[in-house]
């Protein structure tokens, strides 16, 4: 009882988390604006960490939220991609600097949540080494891996080819075939991640797309929030049902539910103001989420809690505060080198 009672509050404040300062606005006209997305990031990020809570204490609500988790991740590679795809047609010479800008975000909070690990884990008597340091979570080099994909396919070859417009096709092609590649065969390229970082092709896809996207999101706005409800409500049934299927079901039924959420999300808040301060905190740390919810779970078992509620919801809470403490951080690290790129 005390199990269900606590994941009931935590559904609860995730609801009021999401829902707060919601209003409906008939005049929006936005697609993949910066406060839409991190929105949706901040509502993402603590479904990820239910996802990966240990076996030993998870329950049926965490199991049955965690679910879509997958969902998130691709979100998450989704927004990277469209952040550089944005910016490479917005910003005059952004290819000049693309490491520069990019690398420190991605590898300082990751190397720096190694240590975090590194320290908790040798608080709990556990063997560390020096690989520990530097071995960044496989997700971060999945992401680095289409980094520099996109950096070779829009800064490198355009130089040697000038005036070939392929780069988008060919990006996706790769992202795709990656995908392929890990599902079908003992390659694994982008490790366990599969589906997931099919999301760097929607990126592309969005950023290139965006108004057409927007306009037709637009259109008969209630009679498409209908139909993809009912639709992510059909493809979610069935994937419960099929999932155990090779390939159509754990794989193919996935991602085409993956992307009916996400066009049933963009549509329904295309109307919508959404965000608050809650929310926008928690998607302004998801990254620092991402990295460090596994040592929380460390730090929650050190704890000697023992019920899955209070454990899942003490992982959380974990997860927040040390998050936020490494993202003011690594904030005050990135500072002076952003100043000195602008």
């Amino acid at each position: 009882m005390i199990t269900y009672a606590l994941m009931g509050v935590l559904v609860l404040a995730m609801a009021a988390t999401t829902l707060w300062g919601v209003k409906y606005n008939p005049d929006k006209n936005s697609f993949m604006s910066v406060e839409d997305t991190t929105f949706l990031r901040g509502f993402w990020c603590i479904i990820v960490v239910l996802v990966h809570v240990p076996a030993t204490y998870q329950n049926r609500i965490q199991d049955m939220i965690g679910s879509f988790a997958y969902i998130g991740v691709t979100f998450f590679f989704m927004t990277s991609a469209y952040g550089l795809k944005w910016s490479l047609e917005h910003k005059e010479g952004y290819m000049d600097h693309f490491w520069q800008r990019r690398l420190p975000p991605i590898l300082i909070p990751a190397l720096m949540a190694n240590a975090i690990g590194v320290l908790i884990r040798g608080v709990n008597g556990e063997t560390v080494n020096l690989l520990s340091f530097v071995n960044i979570n496989n997700w971060v080099k999945v992401l680095l891996l289409y980094y520099v994909v996109f950096w070779l396919i829009y800064g490198i070859l355009p130089k040697i080819l000038r005036g070939v417009y392929w780069q988008d096709i060919v990006m996706c092609l790769i992202v795709v075939a990656c995908s392929l590649i890990d599902r079908l065969t003992d390659i694994k390229i982008t490790s366990i991640w599969i589906v997931e970082p099919l999301g760097f092709a929607y990126g592309i896809v969005a950023a290139k797309y965006g108004n057409q996207i927007k306009n037709w999101l637009n259109e008969k706005w209630l009679a498409k929030c209908i139909c993809l409800m009912i639709a992510s409500g059909i493809l979610g049934i069935a994937y419960l049902k099929f999932k155990p299927v090779v390939f159509w079901g754990d794989y193919v039924l996935k991602i085409v539910l993956g992307i009916a959420i996400t066009l049933f999300i963009f549509t329904l808040i295309g109307k919508f103001k959404v965000g608050n301060k809650i929310n926008g905190f928690l998607g302004s740390i998801s990254y620092e989420v991402y990295l460090l919810h596994g040592s929380a779970f460390s730090i929650a078992m050190m704890l000697g809690i023992s019920d899955s509620g209070a454990f899942v919801c003490s992982a959380i809470i974990i997860t927040i505060l040390v998050s936020a403490c490494l993202k003011k951080l690594c904030t005050q690290l990135l500072r002076k080198r952003q100043v000195s790129l602008k």
